[in-house]
């Protein structure tokens, strides 16, 4: 009897510890989830009052400026600000400039990264680290040079290939070679990589150099497709990398065919003679963030399963 009693009581005990421990963990993640959800409101809360403020009238906005939803919805806004400046003409030379950087920056990573994953040549983890550590020089310090050069290109190539060449004037500033070309290569994008590409098994290499594959093709059929997640990642950081660019295209572009959505919301800031209108502003501004949101929101997960991929090996 005595036996049944201290296993009833026993019983109990852990029964009682388990809700404890329910109860304990329930709070502690109900906590969590609130402690996040007010940092992200707040980080949030300047995206949510343009986009509602970009459909606010324009007596809505003087009468009830700390009111966050407008009391009468209209689309006027963004018939101003696409009609006051060229904004479609805007948007396309933004999306070449992101897809040129986007496309290029991958693949020279993706062969760098291989080149310093499987590839054994003297010198190789010096470079890297090269490589590397040019990731700590600010853009500033080089902003210069490379405008010079850039500037000076299509000089230098009518002296090698002749006056009478018309490629040279597809070079230089006011081009999208001179928008894209500082940007072509990424230390992070071959750092980012690398590291993933450091957690294949070497063994594939060895087993397709048996079966007669070259580099070429044991990268591009192999490493490539088992490496979907991470280059999916880097590609989404590049294109908000290379969309949100301002200072660049700013000092490269002096003519207003070939402005970036960037600066041409900052022109249009300046276009407005009668003051600072908010409503065509934040229209503005919300059809400059649309892609981003949009990659963000459709591509979040393979953006965290990227992340969380890529080893710190090596």
């Amino acid at each position: 009897m005595s036996t049944i009693t201290d296993t009833k009581n026993q019983q109990e005990v852990s029964e009682s510890q388990t809700r404890s421990a329910w109860a304990n963990l329930r709070w502690s993640d109900i906590s969590l989830q609130v402690f996040l959800l007010t940092v992200g409101l707040i980080i949030a809360l300047p995206i949510i009052i343009a986009i509602f403020t970009s459909f606010k009238s324009v007596t809505d906005i003087n009468a009830n400026p700390y009111s966050i939803l407008p009391t009468e919805w209209t689309l006027e806004n963004y018939r101003t600000a696409w009609n006051s400046v060229p904004f479609g003409r805007y948007l396309v030379n933004s999306a070449i400039q992101s897809s040129v950087i986007v496309f290029f920056q991958i693949a020279f990573s993706i062969m760098a990264a291989f080149a310093f994953s499987f590839l054994e040549f003297p010198g190789r983890d010096k470079i890297f680290y090269l490589i590397l550590g040019s990731l700590m020089v600010p853009f500033q310090l080089t902003f210069i040079p490379n405008f010079i050069t850039v500037s000076e290109l299509p000089d230098q190539c009518m002296a090698l290939i002749g006056e009478s060449a018309t490629i040279c004037n597809s070079l230089g500033a006011n081009t999208y070679f001179g928008l894209t070309v500082p940007f072509l290569a990424s230390a992070f994008g071959v750092f980012l990589l690398r590291q993933f590409f450091l957690t294949l098994p070497k063994d594939l290499h060895d087993s397709a150099r048996i079966d007669g594959a070259g580099n070429f093709r044991f990268l591009w059929q192999i490493v490539v497709p088992l490496s979907k997640g991470s280059i999916s990642a880097f590609g989404i950081f590049a294109f908000l990398s290379a969309w949100s660019q301002y200072l660049w295209p700013l000092i490269i572009t002096n003519e207003q065919s070939m402005r970036t959505i960037q600066i041409g919301i900052r022109f249009f800031l300046f276009d407005q003679e009668r003051g600072v209108e908010w409503g065509p502003l934040m229209a503005g501004a919300v059809i400059v963030m649309l892609p981003t949101l949009i990659i963000f929101l459709v591509a979040q997960r393979q953006l965290v399963k990227g992340i969380a991929m890529t080893g710190l090996k090596g």
